[in-house]
């Protein structure tokens, strides 16, 4: 189960696109992703909320979104294996409509929130959403707590 886990991503205020990756251990995939019809680390950061124990109302063992890179979608699955594990899955859909896993590793999940937070909290334009700023908000309790 890796420890070292990263997650960059970088958005052009008043632009339709960012970029960013994951990297779990050795374990990396990079994206592009289009804000023509919404915010995608909003829609990340909303799914990882779904699955953190005790954070949202009705906290799920599995959710998925979709980040759109025009014409190619990546779904995210994430699935608890317990309290302090997930999955995540990353699968890649183009012209053809064939999904295609690209990517899967385990961790620990008080290390993925650790990496969105840091990433998060390097850059005010991120968190001046108002969804963004009131999970990352969240998860830094959550992880003090934790």
């Amino acid at each position: 189960m890796a420890h070292n886990v990263e997650f960059q991503y970088k958005y052009i205020p008043d632009d339709t696109w960012a970029s960013g990756y994951l990297c779990i251990g050795g374990n990396n995939f990079e994206f592009v992703c289009s804000y023509l019809f919404k915010n995608p680390l909003e829609e990340l950061l909303n799914a990882v909320y779904q699955i953190v124990p005790d954070l949202a109302s009705f906290s799920r063992k599995e959710i998925d979104f979709i980040m759109l890179e025009e014409p190619v979608e990546y779904r995210w699955e994430f699935k608890l294996i317990d309290e302090e594990k997930v999955t995540i899955n990353i699968y890649e859909k183009g012209s053809d409509l064939n999904a295609m896993l690209i990517f899967n590793d385990n961790l620990y999940l008080n290390d993925l929130l650790r990496a969105l937070v840091h990433c998060i909290g390097r850059d005010a334009e991120l968190r001046s959403n108002e969804d963004i700023e009131r999970i990352y908000k969240q998860f830094k309790v959550y992880l003090k707590s934790h």
